[in-house]
């Protein structure tokens, strides 16, 4: 009789072993999802977009955009500084990007001594900034135009706070890098993952439409995304981490760049003309 009973008494503990896992099987996600996430201060971008009300400007880029279509060189040629420059800026925000702050692609004198500026901005977009003689004028020519159509697009035009005096497409944003720098640190995110929303965006506490907002990024407030849940994340969800250290998701579209690709204006003489390009390297 004896050795029954203690069949009985294993079984039974089993059972209960079981029961008591899958009691706390629903929990284990929400820990595993749980990153070590630490309190930060929120961080804002501000945008200074003054020159869209410039009528000179807002011309000039109507220009611009039909001659990027309609691949104008001519009209480029008759807009472009002297001095113009194009930047390879890191996608890194903390990274300051303006002339004499940023690496330039090919120098001033691509393509010899007296190198052209739009021959310097050619061979920027479509060449790494060096001659490519494997590469026709023609193909280099639809890469420029291709990206200088892309970039005009942009609906936005701010003045680039590296950059004293420069108007660019589109608006860049100015923060405070080194308080973006402990977002990024406390979030567990890499700098290269700080966005900014355009628009107020409710913040849920699991990637689905059931559960009830519990918080509100602003307008205008960094957003760091935290890539460690990619793979507990759902298809068209994004995981930001908060400033009280936990983690909200959202399904919005349309978190902005802090470091887009831009094209930068300024006045010489007067007049308005492409003075910078900005590329984004790693």
């Amino acid at each position: 009789l004896a050795g029954p009973l203690r069949g009985i008494d294993a079984m039974t503990l089993l059972i209960r072993a079981a029961l008591a896992f899958l009691a706390l099987a629903p929990f284990a996600p929400a820990c595993a999802e749980t990153p070590p996430g630490k309190p930060y201060a929120p961080v804002a971008a501000r945008y200074d977009r003054a020159a869209e009300d410039d009528a000179d400007l807002r011309t000039l880029i109507a220009v611009l955009r039909a001659a990027a279509k309609g691949q104008d060189t001519a009209s480029f040629e008759a807009t472009i500084s002297p001095a113009f420059v194009a930047l390879d800026c890191p996608a890194n925000p903390l990274t300051a990007c303006g002339p004499g702050k940023a690496k330039m692609v090919g120098g001033k004198t691509v393509g010899g001594k007296t190198g052209k500026p739009l021959d310097r901005m050619r061979l920027a977009f479509c060449c790494e900034g060096k001659p490519s003689p494997d590469m026709p004028q023609a193909a280099q020519d639809e890469t420029m135009f291709a990206i200088l159509q892309a970039t005009l697009a942009a609906a936005t035009l701010g003045t680039n706070p590296d950059a004293r005096g420069q108007v660019c497409a589109p608006a860049l944003p100015a923060f405070d890098r080194a308080k973006a720098a402990k977002v990024a640190r406390a979030a567990g995110a890499e700098p290269e993952n700080l966005r900014v929303s355009p628009t107020d965006i409710a913040l849920r506490p699991r990637p689905t439409r059931t559960a009830a907002p519990v918080a509100t990024l602003g307008a205008g407030e960094l957003a760091p995304i935290v890539t460690d849940l990619t793979a507990d994340t759902p298809p068209g969800w994004t995981a930001i981490g908060l400033p009280d250290g936990s983690v909200g998701y959202t399904d919005a579209l349309g978190l902005d760049e802090l470091t887009p690709a831009a094209i930068c204006f300024a006045r010489e003489k007067g007049q308005w003309r492409i003075v910078s390009t900005i590329q984004r390297g790693a």
